[in-house]
């Protein structure tokens, strides 16, 4: 019905959406596998949809990928290129697949490990 009636907008790759939601290529999961950019002022949240399945392991070793992801590979790149910037910029970042309350910030160590700090909720 979205298509009939015009309303429907396809896009690919990075491509900004509205005024301050951009939409971020982050393929290897799946073809057009993407994260949004949520920006306002000077709060940053990215919603990483399927970039992290496993927590607890990928975080401590970005290079670990699922039998799900399309390019392995890719995924890995994703992982370590995501975890990096969410590090070194200190933003919120949201996963479909990380625990409750799924909505965090990344630190990152002198050892070069990556740890996932969720938001205090209470």
């Amino acid at each position: 019905p979205y298509m009939r009636a015009g309303k429907l907008a396809v896009f690919e790759g990075d491509t900004d959406l509205v005024p301050g939601v951009r939409a971020q290529a982050a393929y290897g999961h799946t073809p057009g596998h993407t994260m949004y950019v949520v920006e306002s002022g000077c709060e940053k949240v990215v919603l990483w949809g399927d970039v992290v399945h496993v927590a607890a392991v990928q975080f401590k070793d970005p290079s670990v990928t699922i039998g799900y992801d399309g390019d392995a590979s890719e995924a890995e790149n994703v992982h370590r290129l995501a975890f990096a910037d969410a590090a070194k910029n200190g933003y919120i970042v949201g996963g479909a697949h990380i625990s409750f309350p799924g909505l965090g910030r990344v630190r990152h160590d002198a050892e070069n490990v990556y740890t996932y700090v969720p938001l205090n909720y209470g």
